[in-house]
């Protein structure tokens, strides 16, 4: 090969996709868009123009809400499409998957799959109560705004309960019923007999925590699926379910080679316009980021942080939540999901706590 030849550099046009390619792109994800409204129940109330531009829907109830075609289908690959220069066409990252294998995210009213599964529940708790053995005593005065029902177990347990079979299906009940159950409804549905059931577990837990020296960091509920912090007598600072624990040779992770995690080295904060959540994890972050998107619609990065030196992200995560802690900020939901509204003092103050000990990273 000869010195004179040369690389030709890529055109700004080898970059992009024809006019007429991508036209027929948008013209596909409109096609998807509506199909999927119809299939749903929805009805546009507003004019199509764009996948980025914003649409109304209503459903047969009057409800409404506001989505972008293209995040409707998914919101990962909304967040990947920029509007092109020539306005009604799009641009895609370069090997971006397809379309067609994406998983469509828009979903049904809200409000009326709630009310629909609110329905069923009422209507089928006869049948739970003779499913989990209650008696059904009398109406009970409800403060939450459902019908609850005093009731005795079989062991004679008088308790109230949610009137509202958790069971039912098409929906995950929510935390606002209620309910005496556990996740989905699995549990027994009266509590002292939980409670009874799961004390023996409970006080072995603790004895094989005193024979081997593991410090419980945490108090202790009366949940097996609780899950503590331990120290064990090498040192390890460790986390483990109650009843995962159980059926170690080991309680420590670490020592018994178990559940060890890789240690975090990526702090992030990420808001969704209404929650805002730091976090840690490990690697590049990205495979978290994309959880907290998918699950929970967090798709704003205000920080990424990525290579802090071992034992940062710990330390930097502590100062942030027991500084909010401290100011009596609380969770809105789990131990770090915050309001928005404290987003400034969130990047504050892990901002200030890398400026003062790892200047390097400034």
């Amino acid at each position: 090969m000869g010195d004179d030849t040369r690389t030709a550099a890529p055109s700004p046009e080898d970059a992009l996709r024809s006019a007429r390619l991508l036209a027929r792109a948008e013209a596909a994800v409109m096609a998807l868009f509506t199909t999927r409204v119809y299939e749903l129940g929805w009805t546009v109330r507003s004019k199509l123009s764009g996948i980025l531009d914003h649409v109304s829907l209503s459903c047969g109830a009057g409800h409404s809400t506001q989505v972008t075609p293209v995040t409707a289908l998914h919101p990962k690959l909304g967040s990947t499409i920029v509007a092109a220069p020539a306005g009604s066409a799009f641009l895609m990252e370069t090997g971006m998957t397809s379309l067609g294998s994406f998983s469509m995210a828009l979903e049904e009213c809200k409000q009326c799959a709630r009310k629909r599964w609110e329905e069923a529940a009422r209507a089928s708790f006869a049948a739970y109560a003779i499913e989990t053995d209650l008696r059904i005593l009398a109406d009970a005065a409800s403060s939450s705004g459902f019908p609850e029902k005093e009731v005795r177990c079989l062991h004679g347990h008088e308790f109230t309960i949610t009137a509202m079979n958790p069971r039912a299906p098409g929906r995950v009940p929510g935390s606002t019923y209620g309910f005496t159950t556990g996740f989905d409804g699995v549990d027994d549905p009266c509590v002292t007999c939980r409670g009874i059931s799961q004390t023996p577990k409970l006080v072995e837990f603790r004895r094989r925590a005193r024979e081997q020296d593991v410090m419980i960091l945490d108090a202790m509920s009366d949940r097996i699926a609780q899950t503590v912090r331990l120290c064990c007598v090498a040192g390890h600072l460790t986390s483990v379910g109650i009843n995962t624990g159980l059926k170690r040779e080991l309680l420590c992770a670490r020592c018994s080679g178990a559940g060890v995690r890789p240690e975090p080295t990526v702090y992030y904060v990420v808001t969704d316009g209404a929650i805002v959540k730091p976090g840690i994890s490990s690697g590049d972050g990205r495979g978290r980021l994309d959880t907290h998107r998918i699950q929970h619609g967090l798709g704003k990065i205000h920080r990424l942080i990525t290579d802090l030196p071992v034992g940062a992200a710990r330390a930097v995560e502590r100062h942030v939540l027991d500084s909010l802690a401290t100011h009596g900020i609380r969770p809105v939901m789990g131990f770090e999901y915050f309001d928005a509204t404290h987003i400034d003092r969130v990047l504050e103050l892990a901002d200030g706590w890398i400026a003062a000990n790892l200047p390097q990273r400034k």
